[in-house]
């Protein structure tokens, strides 16, 4: 079975309920897109940096909100 890519871990990350579990989802998440980042580096077209930084403040928010 191979690793769930950044974007599972984010939806995993925003439905979670369960507030004692949402921070390492949301680390998850976080690592998976700098891991993805780092793997496509100059690839990433303009609409893939706009969409892994909205998904980045979307987590960011989660994190705020669940503090």
């Amino acid at each position: 079975m191979s690793d769930p890519t950044w974007q599972e871990l984010y939806n995993a990350a925003v439905l979670e309920f369960d507030l004692t579990k949402l921070p390492e989802r949301v680390e998850a998440a976080c690592d998976a897109i700098h891991q993805y980042r780092v793997r496509k580096h100059h690839a990433l077209s303009a609409a893939e940096h706009s969409e892994l930084d909205e998904a980045l403040r979307v987590l960011f928010k989660l994190m705020r909100r669940a503090a």
